[in-house]
């Protein structure tokens, strides 16, 4: 340890430590503007300049290690003078925005200008005039005026994200910000920008002119949108949720939001949000009573009965249904997994986030860590560029991080063959072989589908001498939840595509859908219109009327996320409560009321977290396998497909899968196309789209993103281009 002086109090602290990180220590806050504590230093704005003992010059203490026996004054006349300067010098040309900037009122440049400001200045020139309002994407709008060049910005997206569309233009005083080379300003954490930004340069444009921080609340949330459970703060003004900002917990999401969980909340106002009960009457659905609701439910959830969903409402809510649906309808047929999912919790070694920190190696089993847990890619980035250096070694029919390692590449349901050939020390893929046989610690991120996958997971677990932690990534925000309080087929239950067989052959009397979108997420888009249309009785409860609500007999609307209170479980099984921000609109009740209301249960949540609670202490149930056909087309599941949509604020951007199939150079040449060509690709529905040839495939197979109809298309398709058609 070192010891050091700071203002005339002694702290220790570990080599390598910055003096401004010393100072928080013993509570001194030193002004800065560019540090930010989790990026490199640049020591770019000089706010931070302190006075250390034995130095000829003043020090930045952002970019400044602490030694033996230091002494630094941070408020010494000529720190003060210093900073006071470097002020002056940033307001010089700084305009009058403060009236109408959306930071004012948050904006650490006012604070510190008050501060530490010199309180009048001696520059009188004309201000220069820069670019105001200037769109760099759809998400985030710029003003050039109030940039002070603090590059936060552009740093975020070079070292945290590995995207550097951000930069700085021209030199000296005509530096800008703008990104590079034309280039939109489209990233999947593009908003995290905004929230660092320490002026009002960066701003939401969904949130720009919106409202005030005086005439503003903050609540705590939980982002419903992927497994991970990122911390939130929803700001709300007149009961209306107007952003969504990030809360630092270090052990989930590190500080950090992706763009579809801090600009996903458009859909709370969208124009097909179901306000009432809606029940079917003369072939229509009208408007109805709570009690007429609620009644033709527990009528119609009679005889052959299957539940399907789940995986998004509150714990408390699915400890409730649970015990409705085995004990009150009596049916064994329930399941969350609508996605084709097999499991969301770990077969052996669950996983905790913060083992991703201290990993030697990662193995991503047949998932695309961007795509499907966003900010946990942010997290296993930080640790192979700037941490330990953790091998990556990608398994799939597609291989998609950005971030290297070794490919392995397969047929579609081959994976449980390729890691118990490795797991025997095969030589067949030599990397992975090394990888399992070491002593090094092993995270596995893995999608949760193939079922054969589970079994040889829990081989690997327990045949390695060495740690090995697994994350299932794809599954909902409260997949996790869902399994723990048993909403899986039990004895002989029927699971989700048997659920939807039956009912398309005729065979099931009654289905309850729980906040899904069957039509738009099942795994067979067609089979599940064909349920819908033959089942005997459907009812609902959602957010909005989708296609699968549009042909219920009865909808009950739920308060969505950020309108309702509960417990989440995230990808480890960490249990995290949300707050209710904004008002529940119309006649929308909360999960768990509703859960209740079916039971002839007086709401409470209490009672409902008691049930929970007890529901936890038993053992989860292991759930069974859905086994599927592997097919030429596999669909890119992700975050951003599969959320509640439509998302307003999300249209247009990168966030949104576009309609690319990715496909082998060999594959690419059997169907006769090519990079950038314009194809349609035809099975139980039609898809147009572009094609992109890439080597990170598996030969004969196509990706194909998470796009309205992809699950429509089937597994024998017609590629047709221009110059013809190839069947597949």
């Amino acid at each position: 340890m070192i010891t050091l002086t700071i203002n005339g109090l002694t702290v220790e602290v570990e080599p390598g430590t910055l003096v401004i990180e010393a100072a928080k220590k013993v509570g001194i806050e030193i002004p800065v503007f560019c540090y930010h504590e989790k990026m490199k230093p640049v020591a770019a704005c000089r706010m931070c300049l302190v006075e250390i003992e034995k130095m000829g010059k003043l020090q930045p203490a952002c970019a400044t290690p602490v030694s033996e026996g230091m002494v630094v004054h941070t408020e010494s006349p000529t720190a003060k003078k210093a900073q006071a300067g470097v002020l002056e010098f940033l307001l010089a040309q700084h305009p009058l925005d403060c009236p109408i900037c959306d930071k004012g009122g948050e904006c650490p440049l006012q604070d510190q200008a008050f501060g530490y400001g010199p309180g009048a200045t001696r520059f009188s020139e004309t201000k220069r005039h820069l670019h105001k309002h200037w769109t760099l994407g759809p998400l985030v709008v710029l003003d050039q005026e109030r940039c002070i060049q603090c590059q936060r910005c552009t740093r975020f997206m070079e070292e945290i994200v590995g995207d550097p569309v951000l930069v700085l233009k021209e030199r000296g005083a005509q530096t800008v910000v703008d990104s590079a080379d034309g280039r939109v300003f489209d990233s999947l954490f593009g908003g995290n920008t905004i929230e660092m930004c320490p002026v009002g340069a960066l701003t939401s444009a969904p949130y720009r002119f919106r409202a005030r921080p005086w005439d503003i609340t903050q609540v705590s949330t939980v982002c419903p949108h992927c497994p991970v459970g990122c911390n939130m703060t929803a700001t709300v003004r007149d009961g209306n949720v107007m952003r969504l900002l990030s809360r630092e917990n270090r052990e989930i999401d590190d500080g950090w939001l992706c763009d579809r969980g801090r600009f996903g909340y458009g859909f709370l106002k969208d124009e097909a949000r179901v306000l009432t009960p809606l029940v079917r009457r003369d072939g229509e659905l009208r408007p109805a009573s709570w009690d007429e609701a609620l009644t033709r439910v527990r009528e119609g959830l009679s005889g052959n009965v299957g539940a399907l969903g789940g995986g998004r409402m509150s714990t408390e809510a699915l400890a409730v249904f649970s015990r409705f649906l085995s004990e009150d309808v009596e049916t064994n047929n329930v399941d969350w997994r609508v996605g084709g999912q097999t499991t969301a919790l770990a077969p052996a070694g669950q996983g905790r986030i913060p083992d991703i920190d201290d990993a030697e190696a990662f193995i991503f089993l047949e998932t695309d860590p961007m795509a499907q847990v966003p900010v946990l890619y942010l997290r296993i980035r930080k640790n192979v560029v700037h941490g330990r250096g953790a091998k990556v070694l990608n398994l799939g029919p597609r291989a998609s991080t950005p971030l290297g390692g070794t490919d392995i590449l397969y047929q579609p349901g081959e994976g449980a063959e390729v890691i118990a050939e490795a797991l025997r020390g095969g030589t067949s893929y030599p990397e992975l072989t090394r990888i399992l046989a070491s002593g090094q610690k092993i995270v596995i991120l893995w999608d949760g589908t193939d079922s054969k996958l589970a079994d040889v997971l829990r081989d690997v677990v327990e045949g390695r001498d060495a740690e090995t932690r697994i994350l299932v990534t794809g599954g909902y925000a409260n997949s996790h939840g869902a399994e723990r309080m048993g909403m899986v087929p039990r004895g002989d239950g029927l699971d989700a595509h048997g659920m939807l067989q039956a009912a398309a052959r005729g065979e099931l009397d009654a289905l309850l859908v729980l906040q899904t979108d069957l039509v738009r997420e099942a795994v067979d888009g067609r089979l599940a219109e064909e349920a819908l249309k033959n089942v005997g009785f459907l009812a609902v409860l959602g957010h909005l009327l989708d296609e699968t609500s549009r042909e219920a007999d009865v909808v009950l609307p739920l308060a969505a996320f950020a309108e309702s209170q509960g417990t989440l479980m995230n990808i480890e099984g960490r249990a995290q409560i949300f707050e209710p921000a904004a008002a529940i609109p119309g006649e929308c009740r909360q999960d768990w009321e509703v859960a209740m209301s079916l039971r002839d249960l007086e709401p409470n949540l209490a009672k409902a977290g008691q049930l929970m609670a007890e529901m936890l202490r038993e053992p989860p149930a292991a759930p069974r396998g859905q086994e599927r056909e592997a097919g030429a087309v596999m669909v890119l599941r992700s975050a951003y497909g599969k959320g509640v949509v439509p998302e307003p604020y999300l249209e247009g951007t990168v966030a949104v899968p576009k309609a690319v199939f990715e496909m082998s150079p060999r594959t690419a040449g059997s169907y006769g196309v090519s990079e950038g060509d314009e194809v349609a690709l035809e099975g139980g529905c039609r898809l147009g789209g572009r094609v992109v040839v890439t080597g990170r495939m598996a030969d004969g197979v196509i990706a194909v993103p998470e796009i309205p109809g992809a699950n429509r298309l089937g597994n024998r398709i017609t590629v047709r281009a221009l110059e013809g058609s190839v069947s597949a």
